[in-house]
């Protein structure tokens, strides 16, 4: 009889510590899981170059410029820009550079057909812009600048030759921004008005290409 006894209460204390097992098991496995399904990830802190506050940018440029039969010669002079959005701006720019003697001028030796006054070229324009593709441009892991590629066109008018010729001028650009304040530009431009030197009228092509350094206010 004690040992019938015995038995039940032996089958009884091991039913009653089953589950208590099994349970620990299970616990054990789901924080293994845990433990690779969660890896410990640093994030990394980005020094990124921010348009300034203002909405004004005033830039200085040099470059090239093709005058078509002048040859290319210097470009300088300065724009001003006004930032409506993130993606539109309008811009105002004037510049100025001085022609070279024509190939007929050189090889006919003969009179000059502009005089050294009429070899001065200006140009002022209003022009509107659109940022294309503005993104970020990562230098280090830790440090990254805003960019943009735009797309710019307007009117205005050259004073060259003698006369003012109205000129419609379209292109491109593309703008970088760092230490906040400041942006770094590369445009590409036709400048195309009409041009009668020769004694007749024909639409000249003249492309600029220009870098400009530019300060937010």
């Amino acid at each position: 009889m004690e040992n019938r006894l015995l038995s039940i209460f032996l089958i009884l204390f091991l039913i009653s510590t089953m589950p208590v097992y099994a349970q620990s098991e299970e616990e054990a496995e789901e924080e293994e899981v845990e433990s690779l399904i969660q890896p410990q990830i640093e994030r990394e802190t980005f020094d990124e170059s921010l348009i300034d506050s203002e909405d004004f940018e005033i830039s200085i440029f040099s470059g090239m410029l093709s005058i078509e039969d002048f040859g290319v010669n210097s470009v300088t002079g300065f724009k001003i820009a006004y930032h409506i959005s993130e993606d539109y701006f309008v811009q105002a720019a004037l510049g100025e550079s001085t022609a070279s003697e024509t190939s007929f001028e050189v090889l006919s030796g003969g009179a000059p057909l502009l005089s050294d006054d009429e070899r001065n070229l200006e140009f002022y324009q209003v022009n509107f812009g659109y940022n294309l593709f503005p993104g970020e441009a990562f230098l280090s892991k830790s440090t990254t600048l805003n960019n943009a590629f735009y797309i710019i066109a307007g009117l205005g008018n050259t004073d060259f030759a003698g006369d003012e010729r109205h000129t419609v001028n379209y292109g491109f650009g593309y703008r970088i921004l760092f230490f906040d304040a400041f942006s770094f530009n590369v445009d590409l431009r036709d400048h195309l008005f009409d041009m009668d030197v020769f004694g007749e009228k024909v639409a000249t092509h003249n492309i600029e290409y220009s870098l400009a350094l530019g300060w937010y206010f």
